[in-house]
């Protein structure tokens, strides 16, 4: 049980994480073992992120030691903005920068380091710590128990804090033992309409040829496969009007980054769907524990309109991941129509942000609302 007397007597450091990087792995790798934590916390996406991250940011590991061993950790990302022309305001974020260019990666199931004896009230904790060096804390992609603790202070008669969740979403997965005990009928635990799209679509494509399934075995392979797939999800984010996540040079930097560095230890996925004449699509998955984690696609959206290239990549990479004897196929947050009919499960996700009440807010609110009300009377 988590020791609230113990999480008192914790010190802590700050650290730059950026020019720290040794003495942050020192800490965060053998920190790591002894904690429960997501993919988006391992030191593969870790320290990818710091040696792609420009060196103009400015990133602090927060680490809390008790008897001098490091029990607790977490990085805060800082910055300084102007909102409303004029009102300055100090923003520290969670395993982020704050900065929506940079933080196009999209951190979720995220959270805090910490050894099972002190991991209580742990957004308490991070308040407590650093309140007075922020006036707004940015805290993406919570789950679990940090959603429960949002929730309780969203109920506290005065936290101190404005408290505004910007997204209250769902993490959308397949149980793959759910596939195993019927006989690796995925198509069965659907919907009936759902179920008629798949096996339609497959008819469609078997026209051209067996359906067939490569998955990257070096990490060669895998940056071919990335490269394609960020082709057909660029050129299907363009047809909508919309620039799409590869357009974001930092964020093809680090993706290419983490497959090229990580990919031998086993923990990226990238997928090719195809048959004889037509490639279906890619997926560009991340594997940790049993989870896999679908984080990017491209699809090939030419050809008939009974052909659904999404549903029928997705419906083979989750028999395939059953089949590897994986735990669970994860859509990751967004509560798309597709996630929801292709999955048997969800988890809660949110995004949040703490806003400090101040003399400042308080005016900035106040002029905010009066310039919104002139602005309806003209």
């Amino acid at each position: 049980m988590p020791d609230k007397e113990a999480l008192e007597r914790v010190e802590y450091k700050l650290l730059d994480a950026l020019l720290d990087r040794e003495e942050v792995e020192r800490i965060w790798k053998p920190l790591l073992a002894k904690s429960t934590a997501s993919f988006f916390l391992s030191w593969e996406w870790i320290s990818t992120w710091l040696e792609t991250l420009p060196g103009s940011e400015k990133v602090d590991l927060i680490v809390g030691y008790a008897n001098d061993e490091p029990v607790l950790a977490y990085f805060l990302g800082r910055r300084r903005f102007t909102r409303r022309s004029f009102f300055r305001y100090r923003l520290a974020a969670l395993n982020s920068t704050g900065d929506e260019y940079l933080d196009e990666l999209t951190i979720e199931y995220n959270g805090v380091l910490v050894i099972p004896q002190f991991g209580t009230d742990v957004i308490q904790e991070i308040i407590n710590r650093g309140a007075d060096e922020w006036d707004e804390l940015y805290l993406p992609g919570l789950t679990g128990g940090l959603c429960a603790e949002i929730d309780h202070l969203r109920e506290s008669v005065d936290p101190g804090f404005i408290i505004e969740v910007e997204t209250d979403s769902s993490s959308h997965y397949v149980e793959l033992d759910k596939v195993r005990n019927v006989s690796m009928d995925y198509a069965g635990l659907l919907s009936s309409n759902r179920r008629q799209q798949i096996r339609r679509s497959i008819r469609e494509y078997n026209k051209n040829g067996e359906i067939r399934i490569d998955v990257a075995q070096t990490a060669g392979e895998a940056l071919q496969m990335l490269e394609a797939l960020a082709e057909l999800h660029q050129r299907e984010w363009i047809q909508r009007g919309k620039e799409g996540a590869f357009a974001n040079s930092y964020f093809r930097d680090f993706h290419s980054s983490l497959v090229r560095k990580y990919f031998d230890s086993g923990v990226i996925q990238l997928i090719h769907i195809y048959t004889d004449q037509t490639t279906i699509g890619y997926l560009y998955n991340f594997i940790q524990e049993g989870d896999v984690l679908f984080y990017q696609c491209g699809f090939n959206y030419t050809g008939s309109s009974h052909a659904r290239p999404g549903l029928v990549s997705h419906y083979f990479a989750v028999l395939l991941n059953a089949e590897l004897g994986h735990e669970k196929y994860d859509f990751l947050a967004g509560d798309s129509q597709y996630k929801k009919s292709l999955a048997t499960n969800a988890e809660r996700m949110i995004w949040v942000r703490l806003k400090k009440k101040s003399i400042r807010s308080w005016i900035e609110g106040c002029a905010y609302r009066t310039y919104r009300k002139l602005k309806r009377t003209r």
